[in-house]
């Protein structure tokens, strides 16, 4: 199979790692951040203002620090071994980055993670027709819900920003459970 995955809050949990920098940018509390659940899908207006601005501050400097979720190099090696295919598709481009590559690139080897290829595009569903991908996983409703309207397979990977979102998606909570359904596939 040819595999599809998101890194942010997929892979690894990027908005919880970015938290210091966005208190320090918007001169906030960490704790309110974390007592109102804020996360990508949940910025309030005043920082939507000022989210390109953060990026463009930051997202180089720092994106390729981000630590992974436990094991995910692991069952992704294991998912190789089975013989599939790995394509990372992030939304991540010039808008937020000066090198969306260069950073992801970092990132990813920081990270020890083993992949057949890299595709930074906002359209995640357009990417995984023209790649022909099989599987995708993602923890945007939205991206999972596109993707299978074109009769792809996909998992919701849960995260702070769906996870009290109802939703019919297969839903993992950790990587052990995605390869346990690609195993058993």
């Amino acid at each position: 199979m040819r595999i599809g995955i998101d890194i942010d809050d997929t892979m690894a949990d990027t908005f919880d790692y970015l938290m210091p920098y966005i208190a320090e940018f918007f001169d906030i509390d960490i704790k309110y951040l974390k007592d109102n659940n804020i996360s990508y899908c949940t910025l309030p207006e005043k920082m939507k203002e000022r989210e390109l601005e953060f990026a463009k501050k930051y997202y180089d400097k720092v994106i390729p620090s981000t630590p992974f979720k436990p094991k995910v190099a692991e069952y992704i090696n294991k998912i190789k071994d089975l013989g599939h295919e790995i394509i990372i598709i992030t939304a991540r481009d010039k808008t937020l980055y000066v090198d969306e590559y260069k950073t992801t690139i970092k990132e990813l080897k920081n990270n020890n993670i083993n992949y057949d290829k890299l595709i930074c595009n906002f359209d995640k569903a357009k990417v995984c027709k023209m790649e022909q991908i099989d599987l995708f996983i993602d923890d945007s409703i939205a991206n999972c819900n596109k993707v299978r309207q074109l009769g792809i397979e996909t998992i919701l990977f849960n995260s702070k920003s769906n996870i009290k979102d109802k939703s019919n998606l297969y839903r993992v909570g950790n990587w052990k459970e995605v390869y346990e359904k690609i195993k058993n596939q």
